[in-house]
């Protein structure tokens, strides 16, 4: 049962759990998914790029919700994401911008935008201390 859970998550691109990590000066303490709910009134959240510690190392931002749709960035591990959690078709996030202040190491690095809007995989972004 468990091969064939990892299997379908694999073929279908998701991640199998949430990545709790520290690279550096960052600590990931899982999906950023499940502290929405926590503050509903939030235009906006930051999230951080995780979970791409496969062989492509990063997540593709594409023009609509869904992995169809023609992928407008690619943005690598502890990237900061901004997102509407009020925009959400399914598993599928509204990305408002991004940022960078660490490297995907984790060491600071001087504040580099990262202009893109479209939309993110929430399996992909993390909730961070930084």
């Amino acid at each position: 049962m468990k091969y064939g859970l990892a299997l379908a998550c694999a073929l279908l691109g998701a991640p199998l759990a949430a990545e709790t990590a520290v690279y550096g000066a960052v600590d990931l303490t899982g999906l950023a998914k499940g502290n929405w709910p926590l503050n509903p009134g939030f235009e906006s959240h930051n999230t951080m790029v995780c979970n791409v510690n496969g062989p492509d190392g990063f997540l593709s931002i594409r023009s609509g919700p869904g992995s169809d749709f023609k992928a407008v960035r690619k943005l690598y591990r502890l990237a900061i994401v901004e997102v509407d959690a009020r925009e959400r078709r399914g598993p599928w996030v509204r990305v408002v911008t991004a940022y960078r202040t660490v490297s995907p190491e984790g060491r600071d690095v001087p504040y580099k935008p990262l202009p893109v809007q479209g939309w993110a995989h929430d399996g992909y972004l993390c909730s961070f201390i930084h």
